[in-house]
């Protein structure tokens, strides 16, 4: 991005960050809105591996403006983390309530209603108190997962939507990869906004909207952005918005200083991306210039994706719906852009499992952010409470109402994630994570969250950090047992 564009991004976030919202509204005013609007309406915009490197949470590296504007409309949450950083255990997770473990909801193919076939997915409990449940783009991994409580679905995530013929000619003629033939990393070719399979579900959105409205009917509108998850595919004039001289290069390309082979080898390799696109080494570093031109895909299609986002609201607005309607958008996990040598997901590292995450609804704060840690498995709990049902007893987070009165409160002061044989515990000081595999301890790391965010030096084998160490053990082994427990077993 050139420098006048950075500088007008600049200008325009200070500039909006000074105006003037209503703040500290209560619940029982929400409440009482709630009532004399009827039904309170959810839109759930869910994001594929979208990392917090945007505007508003302070890097001004990408084009987001419709995100940053959603994040002066609401609450955005600085501290929030994914529970595991691969889609389909994230997914079912969230839409369940209920924390992956070892055994349940641990990889990208996982489904909900295999893991946990006793639980009330969220579009069950809308469904059940008279919602419309609406479901477009990629929601859950699988579009069969709970499919029976969904009103209207679609075919779920296209991702590999390719427009441009050369691309669809080199994938005709491509070897075979691990789920198929591979294909280009990224294309932009000249075509417009609902060319692409994201484009043509907001479009449908929208119209879904005004239907809804018209018939007076409450929605649990889930819309899921496949984009900016590989290939990064979007039209032109998105990619024609960033200088690709100025894309900048990850500065730690390396492995952390003291790191053992464990925490890198049964964690990350990249494969996702090596395995199934074309002209990836199957092996070690990137070239510059291939790196240049997938995080330059990367931002395109972050930007694509904000420009639709800023249509589906708009859409909201433009239907007067905006007032009685609480908008969550949230990402499944984070995204290596070359850190650590690391591409993708997959991980314990901050990278893969810090997101973005904002709300925005009616009678609660605006134009504010909070610093109180949350998990994705916070927001089954908390739409149960912003539209007045009546949650089910084994969910496992906590509702961030209280965080939507008074963003200085603290629900919560630690986050547990995982992935594969890793298991974290995460707090405002220390990054801690175990390898463990089932009974078997494999190995550690230790990041100090106040001088080293970039987690650049694992503390774990100093002598130094010997106690915090033993800290953070069991902080991880009492999580641990939470997290292994039945949340369906009786006390």
């Amino acid at each position: 991005m050139n420098s006048f564009k950075k500088t007008l991004i600049f200008v325009l976030f200070s500039a909006v960050t000074l105006v003037s919202c209503k703040t500290n509204e209560t619940k029982k005013d929400a409440e009482k809105t709630s009532e004399k609007n009827g039904k309170h309406n959810v839109l759930f915009i869910s994001i594929d591996d979208l990392r917090t490197k945007i505007n508003s949470y302070g890097e001004l590296k990408m084009i987001t403006p419709n995100i940053d504007k959603l994040a002066f409309e609401g609450l955005q949450f600085n501290q929030a983390y994914t529970n595991i950083a691969v889609c389909g255990a994230s997914r079912a997770s969230i839409m369940t309530g209920i924390r992956p473990s070892e055994t349940r909801f641990n990889d990208f193919s996982s489904r909900a209603s295999k893991d946990t076939p006793n639980a009330k997915p969220l579009n069950q409990i809308f469904q059940e108190n008279g919602y419309e449940t609406i479901s477009y783009g990629k929601i859950y991994h699988h579009k069969d997962d709970f499919q029976e409580y969904w009103s209207e679905r679609d075919d779920g995530q296209i991702q590999s939507d390719f427009q441009d013929p050369a691309s669809i000619e080199r994938i005709n003629n491509a070897e075979r990869g691990e789920y198929g033939k591979k294909q280009p990393a990224f294309e932009y070719p000249d075509v417009d906004d609902y060319a692409y399979n994201d484009g043509k579900i907001t479009k449908k959105a929208i119209n879904k909207m005004k239907e809804l409205k018209d018939k007076n009917t409450p929605f649990f509108m889930a819309i899921g952005y496949v984009s900016p998850h590989l290939p990064f595919i979007q039209p032109k004039k998105y990619w024609d918005m960033y200088e690709h001289d100025e894309i900048e290069l990850a500065d730690n390309v390396y492995h952390p200083k003291n790191v053992q082979n464990i925490a890198i080898h049964a964690q990350h390799n990249s494969a996702e991306m090596r395995k199934n696109y074309l002209d990836m080494p199957l092996e070690g570093k990137l070239d510059d210039d291939l790196a240049r031109n997938l995080i330059h895909g990367y931002y395109a299609s972050v930007t694509y994706m904000d420009a639709l986002i800023g249509e589906l609201i708009k859409g909201l607005d433009d239907l007067d719906l905006r007032q009685n309607t609480t908008i969550i958008l949230w990402s499944d996990h984070g995204y290596f852009l070359g850190e650590h040598g690391f591409w993708c997901k997959h991980s314990t590292f901050n990278e893969a499992v810090k997101i973005p995450f904002i709300i925005s609804s009616p009678e609660y704060v605006k134009n504010k952010t909070t610093q109180s840690f949350t998990e994705l498995v916070d927001v089954y709990p908390t739409l149960c409470e912003l539209t007045n049902l009546k949650a089910p007893t084994y969910l496992q987070g906590k509702s961030l109402v209280p965080v939507l009165i008074d963003p200085t409160k603290e629900i919560k002061t630690e986050v547990y994630t995982r992935y594969k044989q890793g298991e974290a515990v995460i707090d405002k000081d220390y990054s801690y994570t175990e390898f463990v595999e089932g009974d078997k301890y494999l190995g550690n790391m230790l990041y100090d969250n106040h001088t080293d965010i970039k987690q650049n030096i694992d503390l774990s084998k100093m002598k130094s950090s010997a106690k915090i160490v033993e800290k953070y053990k069991e902080k991880l082994r009492i999580k641990r047992a939470e997290v292994n427990k039945d949340p369906f077993q009786k006390e």
